[in-house]
């Protein structure tokens, strides 16, 4: 048995994927868990990888669509990424492949 503490694998949250410091390297697929406070990221695509983010707790809004605890957004390649937390937002998501550098900023 292995274990882990989140804070120990990969940056932001990301603790499942092909990069260094996975508790689990997977080049097929990214899990990440993040406890977001209220804030904007900064808008991206992916050109390779679905993401699928399910909302634990609080809110957001995703290219100007509101998804609440229990809802799960699912972004294509080439979809834009434009959150923003309305508060407090605890997710999880899913990158599929795990493709590290596939995120291009706009």
């Amino acid at each position: 048995m292995l274990r882990y503490k989140l804070s120990e694998c990969g940056d932001r949250g990301w603790f499942i994927g092909d990069f260094a410091k996975a508790a689990f390297p997977s080049k097929e697929f990214e899990i990440c868990y993040q406890k977001n406070s209220r804030t904007q990221t900064p808008s991206h695509i992916h050109k390779l990888a679905h993401e699928i983010t399910l909302v634990i707790s609080g809110s957001q809004i995703c290219n100007g669509q509101l998804f609440n605890a229990g809802d799960i957004c699912i972004l294509e390649p080439g979809d834009i990424s434009q959150i923003e937390y309305l508060e407090e937002t605890e997710v999880v998501t899913i990158k599929v492949p795990s493709a590290p550098n596939d995120k291009y900023y706009l």
